[in-house]
């Protein structure tokens, strides 16, 4: 059969077209490839795990019957305590440092129950381990209860030195600097006072106390009420010592 020209030129168009056709997609799924963007390789690095939390406390039996107190003891002192030792519920504690013969410790069994304060000084003579000391930064430190943790594994410290939250070492202030007093409030919880906001455990205040504030009414400085969990600064008589009481145990302070 004879194709006529019309018939040829028709055919060469459209194989043309086909041509063409089939030259764009190709040249379009090329250029897609090009412009997606590659999938980004996954690190090699793993992530590094977060430093153990440091041991705070020297944890030791209480080897007879003694008072914890509020404050460091001292002459003339109308103060509060609880009693510690192998008769009672507070058989072990955790000291935190020392001095002049007394031991700020963590009373274990109180914080469990929720019984404020923990925290309080007892002579070093009731205790078996009477020293703070620096654990190693580990998952699970050794810490013996029942005799003295070797010096090779957990140094002694000094008097009023303690570890810090990078478990190095500092000196702890347990006299703040007094500043100038305009009011007073009544304390109407018992509750730990501290050398800053959220610092140092120095002492505590008990139901009924005064403590004196550097406002004549125990407000913020914005004037509106603190916060529960936010500190005072002030004065307590009784401790005689100044530092920093949570609102929450000074009801005049949230109110």
């Amino acid at each position: 059969m004879i194709i006529g020209p019309a018939h040829l030129d028709r055919f060469a168009v459209k194989a043309g077209t086909g041509l063409m056709l089939a030259l764009t997609l190709a040249t379009g799924n090329a250029a897609t490839a090009s412009a997606s963007p590659a999938t980004p390789a996954r690190s090699a690095a793993a992530t590094a795990p977060a430093a153990p939390k440091v041991h705070y406390t020297n944890s030791t039996l209480v080897n007879r019957n003694c008072k914890v107190f509020f404050n460091h003891p001292a002459k003339h002192r109308d103060d509060a305590s609880w009693p510690a030792g192998p008769s009672t519920a507070s058989k072990k504690v955790g000291v935190r440092y020392t001095a002049a013969g007394y031991a700020m410790v963590r009373d274990p069994q109180r914080e469990k129950a929720g019984q404020a304060p923990w925290w309080g000084w007892i002579n070093t003579k009731c205790l078996v381990d009477p020293v703070a000391r620096r654990f190693p930064r580990v998952s699970k430190p050794r810490d013996l209860t029942s005799r003295p943790d070797p010096e090779g594994y957990a140094p002694a410290l000094p008097d009023r030195h303690a570890t810090r939250g990078d478990n190095t070492i500092t000196i702890v202030d347990i006299t703040p600097a007094a500043r100038p007093l305009h009011g007073r409030v009544t304390v109407t919880s018992p509750g730990t006072l501290r050398n800053g906001a959220k610092k140092y455990a120095i002492g505590a205040v008990d139901t009924g106390w005064t403590f004196r504030i550097t406002r004549k009414h125990c407000r913020r400085q914005d004037g509106r009420p603190y916060g529960r969990k936010q500190w005072v600064y002030g004065y307590s008589p009784n401790a005689r010592r100044y530092g920093w009481v949570q609102a929450h145990h000074m009801s005049a302070c949230i109110g």
